[in-house]
Formats: C-alpha cells, structure tokens, sequence
C-alpha cells in the first residue's frame, strides 16, 4: 500500500522527533518544572556550543574523516583569546582565537590529506598536542577576564531572553546547510565520502576539499572555544574533555555515518537536541548518573552506525541477487 509506504518513510525521516518527543512528554509527568522557560533557555544555550561544533564538522564526516581533536581545539582557541585581551583589543583577540581554530584544522588536514595518516591517529595525536599546548599558555591555571564587552560576545539577551550564543548556532546550521545544498564543496564533500578514489580519477582535488573540511571544522570548534569562553568568562586545559566525542556522537545520531557518504545537516541538527534533551533530562532525573549515561550512549551510537551499514549493505546484496535473477 502507497499510504503505509508514505507513512513508514516520514517516520524514518523524522525518528528522532518521535523520539524528542515521547522523552519531553515523559519528562513533563515526572519533573514538570524541566519546561520552565529558564531551563529550555539553559537548555538551548548549552546546545549551542555542541552544536556549533558538530554542525561545523558535518561536512568533514559526510567526507569520511573526522577530528577527536576538537575538544582540545576549543579550550586552547579559548584560552587564546583570553589571554589576548590583556594585550589587544576585543576584534583582534576573537580575530585570533579563531585564525588558532583555523591552524589547528589546517595541521589536521595536512597530517590526513598529504601525509595520509588515518583521521583517527592523526587527532589523536593533535588532541593531546593542543591539550599540552593549553597547559602551557595557562601554565596550567584556569584564565580568566572581566571584560564585560567580551562576556557581551556570547551571553548578550538578544530578544525574549535568548542570548547572542543560540543565535550564532542558528546562523552555523543556515550556512553549513546552504553549503551542502548549493554549492561544489557540498556535493563534492558526498562524493568524496563516498569513493574517494574515484573522485581523484575523476579530477577532483580530492586532498584541497578534505584540507578545507579540516580547516572549517577547525574554524567552528574555535568559534564554540571563544563563545563558550566568553559565557563563562575563563577558560582551562580541562574544559573541553570529551567533547569531541560526544560532538561526533550528535554527528552520527543525526545521521552522517563514520564512513562517510551520507547524511545531512538538519539530520544532525535533530541528533544534536535529541543528546541536548536526554543529557539535561538525566541530569533532572538521575543526576551523577550523566557521565555513565554519555558512556552508553557513546557505545549505542558505535553499534547503530555498524548495524545501520550491515542492514545497507544487506539490502544492496537482495538488489543485486533479484537484478541477476531477471
């Protein structure tokens, strides 16, 4: 039937607002004060800074790699910042910690596309680089400032309370998406997570776009290291543990796969609230119990992303066989 075809489609398409949902609705008759408007205006900003990462690294694991490194990126981009401001003005010191995000994406994409080093090993090793380099500029002490017109970068009330923060992580999704859909870069970064090799004999400048990746999903963890720096107006070596995890975890529940190839920037949207929407639920429900929660979580997104290939590949194998049967 075309109807019960239609319907088993949407639902694929949108699971993971089924599933958004049925956890709110769960939570508003167990702790009904987690939808004060303060809460989801927490909720909503602590998002947003996983969210300008993930978002910022879509386009990078829809090409095949990623970067574990971006954690460590936000802190050090962070404490760049900060530390610039007691010599600079506030322009330049964001300017900055940006152009450091940017480097740092740069190094990365160089160790993978011309050194040929699995995206893995590589920020690995880049990860713990930037985190020693965090220690040093701080001399492992947290950094702080009290410049009010920093703070006013992220935590400014915008409109209805909601401050600059969300808004940049609007603006983040409108431009990766607008990247994704319309231009070369976009389709190219598809193609390339698909077959890499190919794309190579085709033409394309396969190791410029995976450079390029690299260096954008820098760019986005430093703009989430400044932001997120100015919200709490410090920054510290310690700050960023395991956020590139849990960033690549929002990544592939919305849908991009570890291999590459597929996926799509409101997919990932949805995957970042649905972990914005648990994490702060455990947080009301069961408290201490987040960090093993983000642990399980971890583990559940790994075995979907095999079990999501195997069931692909399977299906392609039952097309293949009817193909040769006719």
């Amino acid at each position: 039937m075309q109807w019960k075809s239609s319907l088993r489609s949407l639902a694929s398409t949108y699971k993971l607002i089924l599933i958004i949902i049925v956890l709110l609705a769960f939570t508003a008759v167990v702790r009904r004060e987690f939808f004060s408007y303060e809460n989801l205006i927490n909720i909503a900003t602590n998002m947003s800074i996983n969210g300008i990462l993930s978002i910022g690294m879509t386009l990078l694991m829809i090409s095949g790699s990623f970067d574990i490194s971006l954690g460590s990126n936000l802190v050090l981009s962070g404490a760049i910042s900060i530390i610039m401001l007691r010599f600079t003005s506030l322009p330049i010191a964001v300017m900055v910690g940006l152009a450091s995000g940017a480097a740092m994406g740069l190094l990365n994409g160089v160790l993978v596309a011309k050194f040929r080093v699995n995206s893995f090993i590589a920020t690995l090793g880049t990860m713990v680089i930037f985190q020693g380099a965090t220690f040093s500029v701080t001399n492992n002490k947290p950094v702080a400032t009290e410049n009010e017109l920093f703070q006013a970068f992220a935590a400014r009330e915008v409109i209805f309370g909601i401050p600059r923060l969300v808004f940049y992580f609007i603006g983040a999704i409108l431009l990766v998406w607008a990247i994704a859909r319309f231009t070369r870069m976009g389709k190219f970064a598809y193609a390339i997570g698909g077959n890499a090799e190919a794309c190579r004999r085709a033409g394309i400048k396969v190791d410029l776009y995976v450079i390029a990746f690299f260096v954008i999903s820098g760019l986005f963890g430093s703009f989430g290291g400044v932001a997120l720096a100015s919200k709490i107006m410090a920054a510290s070596a310690i700050f960023g543990e395991n956020i590139g995890l849990l960033v690549i975890a929002g990544v592939v529940i919305g849908g991009v796969s570890l291999s590459g190839g597929v996926g799509s920037v409101m997919g990932v949207v949805q995957g970042i609230v649905l972990i914005a929407v648990m994490d702060t639920m455990t947080n009301f429900l069961v408290g201490y119990y987040q960090l093993l929660f983000r642990s399980l979580l971890l583990l559940g997104v790994v075995l979907y992303d095999v079990l999501s290939i195997r069931q692909a590949e399977r299906r392609l194998e039952r097309l293949a066989v009817a193909s040769v049967r006719k």
